[in-house]
């Protein structure tokens, strides 16, 4: 697997981005199609688009932000969005 990876989220949908190695922590930017996308580095399946404690968010004027990579094993970043942004995952 490679980082940074490229996906293209479905709105309301968890979507688990496995990095394929461990890092200590990851940069999650908003590419193309800026919707409020909220995101965890802990491995924790995000079970709605109503923003939840414990996760972060991007929005169309906050693209982007880093965070302390909290998985054991391979990175792997949840993301869940209102709508269909591509988005950018990487592990630093």
């Amino acid at each position: 697997m490679a980082s940074p990876r490229y996906v293209t989220l479905a709105a309301d949908t968890d979507t688990p981005v496995d990095l394929g190695a461990n890092y200590g922590s990851v940069e999650v930017t908003l590419v193309a199609n800026a919707a409020t996308t909220q995101f965890n580095a802990t491995g924790t399946v995000i079970g709605s688009s109503t923003l939840t404690d414990g996760n972060h968010v991007l929005t169309t004027t906050l693209l982007s932000k880093v965070v302390k990579d909290d998985t054991s094993g391979n990175t792997v970043v949840h993301l869940r969005s209102s709508g269909t942004p591509t988005v950018a995952v990487a592990g630093l």
